[in-house]
């Protein structure tokens, strides 16, 4: 394990003091914030909040209507029972977010090498790594303005924008511009669509502010329904150059404990690609199968994945319980999706000692076909046309286990009131099954974090975050059993890594 001068250089910024609150100004919880996805879908568990917590970043107002609407449904047991630890945590950071409506932020982190494996919990992002943003918000609207210098040997885009974002709402929808991390799904170790595996990809955004149920009796049935739109770019140095990335999410809750998500994603345009109106309309209607679809490879407008994903959530013995599971199909057959990729697990709430706890089982399998059709290897996640694949900077936009593999993970997380969060996962994973590496890396293009060859490994992810000097720090311990041989270089057993967040509000 090595650590370098620059790694260094930010480890001793650390000391650094300032006398600020800890929480910064977004009119959302962001995707990452474990602590707070753990007591939100706590409360949803327990019949305490209405909703959707499928899709993250999830507004602050949709959330507090819903803990409103599940309150003013329930007996005034169930309603003081409500009044737990998690509404505790959830009304505390509300009202801290209100108080914080412009400010800057400060991130200052490091590791020995650029983290291969990420979950849904923030952490740091390469070597070396600082960012300084500025951010407002008023009632209906927010900006953030977030300036970054990352220091690492594979993606060598050093300044970067990403977390940078302008947002209204307009009627009860949410309308923006930037680049906001993602988790469509789920899933605590991973995700088969969008996840915060990569950077986040730049573009336009359009949202349900409030997901409230339809109020046609026609059309209640779905419950409260939430509809996201993004038309994104992604980068230039890959096989096709400057490719948009279209992506619609939907999401209802027939049932107080189901929730069902629809997505689909599709990479469209770019440059030497067919980039017109009907183009774009084929790419909508799923016209894009080249000679299956009555067109020449020069016209194939677009690549795509769609499936959907649910979560049933029960209180057995009182004991908030969560049954999930995500499927992710590349092609088209009849209209729909096909040879699907799969995602499973489940997860338990328990409230022991000063704290509580979440323990989840999940299992991934990103091989094409996987769940109910023939297995296809080097399939998901790849195109014969869009050769950089669903990747944005090297990294999948999707699975941190990439193609082609499967993996089992058992997670642990401890939550204590003082806002300590220790969070443990054992993974068993088999990776790149085929041995073989589809994904094309241009000549300036950051490399892919991919397995060369089939390979088992053992993996285990200790993650910890605490208060420190006013703000949040953030550890990662991340090995392996043995390295992993990526298209860069081979991995060291051991990651180690840490990110310190201050919130200056003014």
């Amino acid at each position: 394990m090595r650590l370098s001068p620059s790694l260094i250089r930010w480890l001793g910024a650390l000391c650094i003091g300032l006398s600020a609150s800890s929480q910064a100004a977004t009119p959302w919880v962001q995707a990452g914030d474990l602590t707070a996805r753990h007591h939100i879908e706590a409360l949803q568990s327990q019949g305490c909040l209405k909703g959707i917590t499928l899709t993250w970043p999830i507004s602050w107002a949709a959330l507090m209507k819903g803990y409103r609407l599940a309150l003013a449904q329930q007996s005034s047991d169930q309603a003081n029972a409500c009044k737990n630890q998690h509404s505790a945590y959830l009304q505390n950071a509300l009202e801290t977010t209100r108080q914080a409506t412009t400010g800057a932020q400060l991130t200052l982190g490091g590791a020995t090498q650029e983290p291969l494996y990420t979950s849904f919990s923030s952490q740091v992002e390469d070597e070396a790594t600082s960012q300084i943003a500025l951010y407002s918000m008023g009632e209906r609207w927010a900006a953030n303005l977030a300036v970054s210098y990352v220091d690492g040997e594979r993606d060598d885009t050093h300044l970067r924008f990403d977390d940078t974002y302008l947002a209204g709402i307009v009627g009860n929808w949410q309308l923006g511009v930037g680049a906001v991390d993602r988790w469509w799904g789920p899933g605590w170790q991973s995700s088969l669509t969008l996840s915060n595996n990569a950077r986040p990809v730049p573009g336009l955004w359009m949202s349900r502010h409030m997901p409230l149920a339809p109020e046609s009796p026609w059309l209640s049935w779905i419950g409260p329904w939430d509809l996201q739109v993004i038309a994104g770019q992604l980068e230039s140095d890959r096989a096709v150059p400057e490719a948009r990335l279209l992506g619609a999410r939907f999401v209802f809750n027939p049932l107080d404990s189901l929730q069902i998500g629809l997505t689909r994603l599709a990479q469209w345009g770019g440059e030497g690609r067919p980039q017109g109106l009907d183009d774009f309309w084929n790419a909508v209607i799923g016209r894009d199968n080249g000679e299956t679809s009555g067109l020449s490879a020069d016209e194939d407008p677009s690549n795509q994945i769609g499936g959907f994903d649910f979560r049933l959530s029960l209180t057995p013995g009182d004991v908030p319980l969560g049954v999930y599971g995500q499927f992710m199909g590349e092609d088209e057959a009849g209209g729909l999706p096909s040879k699907y990729s799969s995602l499973a697990g489940f997860d338990v709430v328990t409230d022991l000692g000063q704290g509580s706890q979440r323990f989840f089982v999940e299992a991934t399998e990103t091989v094409s076909g996987s769940w109910l059709s023939e297995r296809r290897l080097n399939s998901a996640l790849e195109h014969s046309t869009y050769e950089s694949g669903f990747r944005h900077y090297g990294r999948t936009m999707t699975s941190t286990w990439e193609g082609d593999a499967s993996a089992i993970t058992l997670g642990i997380q401890q939550y204590f009131r003082n806002d300590v969060t220790v969070g443990l996962n054992l993974s068993q994973a088999t990776l790149n099954q085929d041995g073989m590496i589809r994904a094309v890396i241009t000549e300036d293009g950051a490399a892919t974090l991919q397995s060369v060859e089939e390979q088992d490994i053992f993996l285990a992810e200790l993650r910890i975050q605490h208060p420190m000097l006013g703000g949040r720090l953030d550890w990662l311990l991340s090995a392996t059993d043995e390295p992993v041989e990526t298209v860069f270089e081979e991995r060291e057993r051991l990651t180690a890594g840490l990110k310190w967040t201050r919130h200056i509000n003014w």
